[in-house]
């Protein structure tokens, strides 16, 4: 297994290109394993839990605010996981990063369960979601250092694995809690992280191994990572405009997330039967995006047009919803579009560097300011529905976050431009 990461920016299937092809398992099996495994076990900590917290808090004695602060929790910790990331990648690189957030994930989930205690309930969710938010921004860089022959398809069969295991958990959450209890319920999906510390552990044994060329990258890694300062990035186009696009898209999806059925209900007049298809319609719309849109972004010579495109397709959803233009359904299938929003950026995170060091410091800085936005999204809209009476008005706020969306990723996806080279930095990682 090749350690030598990909120095050159551009264009996936260029990339692709520009590196000799060798067999997809040749010397790659733990880290595909690894890769795999951590792709689908950075959502279920968050989606696993959605379906039972009526049961949770109620056994555990939670009242209303601490139950609104689980709900804020997930935003928070990917947020705070963004920005401490790169730190951590600096300091024992990449393969030591993703097996970190593999234990922080297994423990925090596979204990949570069984304390009675409120606090140490939501110190476990934390520790378990700040170690996914660990491996969200692991995954784009780890792509880009061990498949320079196959970045596109990669970080296609990644963004999927996110997408996916972020359904999958919410559809087996209630069958088996009355299979087997909450309890087993919520530990049940930690499994995959614990499974997953085997071979990110074999990983880092060979990259530790390997001697003297894999320290030599090391340390170049990290002369990159430290020119990659948080001052240099908010200078940068390139990830500022990241950050914008990440922004807005988390402010959007997770306040539809929290809101969507309640709108369809009290908004429009659905039933509760008819507010779930059309949010499942919504929630649906992100596996199929996840993996057309890294294979769209790949082939493009300008990436920014599709941005534009999926930063419309939110607003657009609201609008037909609030003009009354065709049916509920067709609103959420249009803004469910939006979630590819967060694959293009993933893509996107490899596309503008140069470097393993560069992905991963773009990916912290657009994931950091991304997820706090989340965390307003809902926020947002409960307060103006709270102040307004009714859902026109944050419908209308939501269609506006189109302008600086749009502007975040005609910036982020601007041609021949690369975070290194904005941010003030040549170094190679």
């Amino acid at each position: 297994m090749s350690t030598t990461s990909y120095t050159s920016g551009g264009n996936l299937t260029q990339a692709d290109a520009g590196n000799p092809r060798v067999g997809l398992w040749r010397g790659r099996i733990p880290i595909i394993v690894g890769l795999l495994l951590l792709g689908i076990g950075l959502r279920y900590a968050v989606t696993g839990l959605s379906p039972l917290l009526t049961t949770v808090t109620g056994e555990l004695g939670i009242g209303t605010a601490g139950a609104t602060f689980i709900g804020m929790l997930p935003t928070l910790s990917f947020g705070i996981g963004g920005f401490l990331a790169p730190v951590i990648v600096r300091r024992i690189g990449l393969e030591a990063t993703a097996l970190v957030a593999v234990i922080l994930a297994a423990a925090g989930t596979l204990v949570r369960p069984f304390s009675d205690s409120p606090a140490m309930f939501m110190a476990l969710t934390f520790v378990a979601l700040l170690g996914m938010g660990f491996g969200n921004v692991a995954g784009a860089p780890l792509v880009k250092k061990h498949f320079p022959d196959r970045q596109a398809s990669m970080v296609t069969v990644f963004a999927l694995l996110m997408q996916a295991g972020a359904t999958l958990p919410a559809m087996t959450a209630l069958p088996l809690a009355n299979a087997g209890g909450w309890q087993l319920s919520l530990a049940s999906w930690g499994v995959l992280s614990l499974v997953a510390v085997l071979p990110w552990t074999l990983v880092l044994l060979k990259e530790r191994r390997s001697g003297a060329p894999a320290a030599q990258a090391a340390t170049a890694g990290a002369a990159a990572g430290s020119n990659l300062s948080l001052g240099r990035l908010v200078a940068s186009p390139v990830a500022v405009g990241t950050a914008l696009f990440y922004a807005m898209a988390s402010l959007n999806i997770y306040a539809m997330l929290a809101w969507l059925p309640t709108i369809m209900q009290q908004g429009f007049g659905l039933d509760k039967g008819a507010a779930a298809t059309a949010f499942s319609i919504y929630t649906f719309m992100t596996l199929p995006m996840a993996v057309i849109t890294p294979l769209i972004a790949n082939k493009m010579r300008n990436p920014a047009i599709l941005a534009v495109v999926l930063a419309a397709a939110g607003p657009l959803g609201y609008l037909l919803m609030v003009l009354g233009i065709g049916p509920l359904w067709l609103a959420a299938l249009v803004a469910g579009l939006a979630g590819g929003a967060f694959p293009l950026a993933i893509a996107m995170f490899n596309l503008r560097s140069r470097t393993t060091a560069g992905s991963a410091a773009m990916a912290g800085f657009a994931m950091g300011v991304g997820y706090l936005f989340g965390t307003l999204g809902p926020l947002l809209g409960g307060w103006l529905f709270s102040t307004t009476g009714g859902w026109t008005v944050p419908l209308w706020v939501y269609v506006a976050t189109f302008i600086p969306m749009a502007l975040g990723g005609m910036m982020m996806a601007r041609t021949g431009r690369y975070v290194e080279d904005t941010a003030g930095t040549a170094a190679k990682a």
